[in-house]
């Protein structure tokens, strides 16, 4: 049985931040809300900064990692903050 790209995603992230970091796990992080917790939690890296496209994800990580412009522009105006 498959999870899906979500399930798949958190698995991934709690992986890399308690087990070990590695690129075939890292690689499975694919949706907004995980790539977000990994660029704040475990470091910010383009590889996994371009699944942040989610308005308030985006939103999320302008505001606690760095404020991007390839990651502002998802921000839709009066969904977020």
């Amino acid at each position: 049985m498959w999870l899906d790209p979500k399930e798949m995603s958190e698995w991934a992230y709690r992986y890399c931040k308690d087990v070990k970091d590695i690129p075939e796990r890292r690689e499975l992080i694919t949706t907004s809300k995980w790539a977000y917790n990994y660029c704040k939690e475990i470091g910010d890296i383009p590889e996994i900064r371009k699944y942040i496209t989610g308005s308030y994800w985006a939103y999320c990580y302008c505001r606690d990692v760095k404020d991007r412009h390839e990651v502002r522009k998802y921000i839709k105006e009066g969904e977020c903050g």
